[in-house]
């Protein structure tokens, strides 16, 4: 009787292992990511700030305070991705894309974002910190495609976001702004996190206009859906922002 129970335990023990097996298997990557990196995107913005403070200066000039600020601007590239033979397939939109393929990934990106944003000057008010964060909303849509098919698909997702800059003021109309931000989306699905890296020269017209110029680099991770392909779009280029203030 020892013997008989003791192969019945050693039994379920064993289906127990295949079954955790088969779990961890059916958790693992059986998909390519989607992959597009284009060094040839413009990236024009609009912003719009609204102190909270008493300015000290006409307020297109860059200066110490508090402000509201509401930012929109569009990405639009494409990549192209060879998908090796031996490869997992790209799963997409309910299309499979087998290995192997040569595939072309075109993506638009429209993020709009609230902050509030925080400014203080040092060194004679010649070097300036800048902090920020907020809410941020991604609209994504993104096409993949080969010589026998394609698909398409949009993603929209809300989420967290925030930014630090450093700010040279080489005249009071006049600066150099290096940023940094990121967002974090709330959905599994859609874009889940985005980097931005900016630098650019900004130049106070008047007393509430500002025109900054410059180059960014953008990288954008996200999920297509469950069992889907993950995507990744890297992306940089000339970048323009019409700034009002007030």
């Amino acid at each position: 009787m020892n013997t008989a129970h003791s192969q019945r335990i050693a039994i379920r023990i064993r289906l127990l292992a295949g079954l955790f097996a088969a779990l961890a298997l059916a958790g693992c990557q059986t998909t390519s990511q989607i992959i597009a990196d284009d060094k040839r995107v413009s990236l024009p913005s609009l912003r719009v700030a609204v102190s909270l403070d008493e300015p000290k200066q006409t307020p297109a000039e860059p200066q110490t305070g508090k402000a509201i600020e509401f930012g929109l601007v569009r990405a639009k590239g494409s990549g192209e991705q060879a998908l090796a033979a031996g490869r997992p397939p790209i799963v997409y939109n309910n299309t499979t894309f087998l290995a192997p393929e040569q595939l072309k990934n075109d993506f638009d990106i429209n993020y709009a974002d609230i902050s509030f944003r925080w400014r203080k000057f040092f060194r004679e008010k010649a070097l300036g910190l800048e902090l920020s964060g907020g809410i941020g909303h991604t609209s994504m849509g993104l096409t993949v495609s080969s010589t026998t098919q394609n698909t398409s698909a949009r993603f929209n997702n809300y989420g967290a976001q925030g930014g630090v800059g450093l700010i040279w003021r080489m005249r009071p109309a006049t600066s150099l702004h290096a940023h940094v931000s990121g967002f974090a989306g709330r959905d599994e699905v859609g874009l889940r996190d985005m980097g931005r890296y900016q630098l650019f020269l900004a130049q106070a017209l008047g007393d509430n206009l500002a025109l900054r110029a410059g180059y960014a680099k953008w990288e954008v991770n996200g999920k297509s859906g469950l069992g889907a392909s993950d995507f990744r779009m890297t992306f940089s280029g000339p970048t323009l922002d019409v700034g009002l203030n007030f």
